[in-house]
């Protein structure tokens, strides 16, 4: 299982720059990126230009987000996705925002899990695999069926259920005998992954979002290893606002780097996929997540990495 991972960038991080489709894929091949991950300017961009870029380049299409109302919808006939994707290549799609109401309980995840099982057997027949991207509130503390069934029935907002489960997850934090380095059965990660096939669902782990939650992004690679071709390798800062992250320049945040990719070489990843929610200068994140990644794999063959990451669980005390 173990392999060596490649680098590769999901195109989001550079959404503000005004060059392109095609020519943002030549920009990141020139910097050494030997993949991309597509985004949301996918979907507008001519297709057969792109396609020509990544002939160009020898650059390689190895996902593309895809909301999943917009999966389902295709699968009903609606929309060119699947054009889009055989046209270019991509084989793989990854639901990037599931709402929390999906991982507040048990019977939640379990329903998800069915709603997830259905979508993967139809991309089956167009040979498309189907993966799902962490986010911080899947980490979160699952709550009691009934204290669930009370937030979908009453007319609460959302947000109070969500600052219920951030409660919830400080809690935990707080207490003396919190491990980081354990993904707890309670998550709704954890329960996803339990109660969907290897051949339904891939994971991908964005390690910034585990990181928010208060966990070691390497355990959360290891709990789903053998399932996760692609990790997002992406840095949080806390803010020092009531325990909320946010997006950071790599090696400014609280993430292990070095952790997460011997984590991800075990664990099979394909690619390691560099992000950035909020870059300063697109141009110089590329240039920033390409030496990011480039130095963690060259670390991996035995040199050393360039990257200082300080202690993900000594960091990251709490959540947002």
């Amino acid at each position: 299982m173990e392999r060596t991972p490649r680098p590769a960038i999901q195109l989001y991080s550079v959404r503000d720059t005004s060059d392109p489709l095609p020519e943002v894929i030549r920009r990141v091949a020139d910097a050494g990126f030997e993949g991309v991950e597509f985004a949301n300017r996918f979907f507008e961009a001519d297709a057969d230009a792109v396609v020509e870029a990544l002939d160009e380049t020898g650059v390689v299409p190895v996902a593309a987000h895809v909301d999943l109302s917009t999966i389902e919808a295709a699968v009903d006939g609606d929309g060119d996705l699947f054009e889009r994707l055989e046209t270019v290549g991509c084989d793989r799609v990854v639901v990037p925002h599931v709402p929390a109401r999906h991982f507040r309980t048990r019977w939640a995840v379990r329903a998800f899990s069915y709603r997830i099982a259905d979508v993967a057997h139809e991309l089956d027949a167009r040979d498309v695999d189907l993966g799902y991207h962490t986010i911080r509130h899947d980490l979160y503390p699952m709550f009691p069926r009934a204290v669930g069934t009370l937030f979908e029935k009453t007319p609460l907002p959302h947000a109070v259920a969500d600052i219920g489960a951030r409660g919830l997850s400080r809690l935990r934090g707080a207490d003396p005998r919190f491990d980081a380095s354990e993904i707890p059965n309670d998550s709704g990660y954890w329960n996803l992954i339990a109660r969907t096939a290897p051949d339904d669902l891939f994971f991908e782990v964005d390690v910034g979002e585990v990181a928010a939650a208060g966990f070691d992004p390497a355990a959360a690679v290891e709990l789903a290893s053998g399932r996760v071709p692609l990790v997002h390798v992406r840095d949080v800062a806390p803010t020092g606002r009531f325990g909320a992250f946010e997006s950071a320049d790599p090696g400014r945040g609280v993430v292990d780097f070095a952790s997460v990719t011997r984590a991800a070489r075990a664990s099979g990843t394909e690619w390691l996929v560099y992000e950035h929610d909020d870059p300063a200068d697109p141009q110089e994140t590329i240039r920033d997540g390409a030496d990011l990644l480039l130095s963690l794999i060259d670390g991996l063959d035995g040199g050393s990495s360039e990257v200082e990451s300080p202690d993900c669980a000594a960091s990251a005390e709490s959540v947002e």
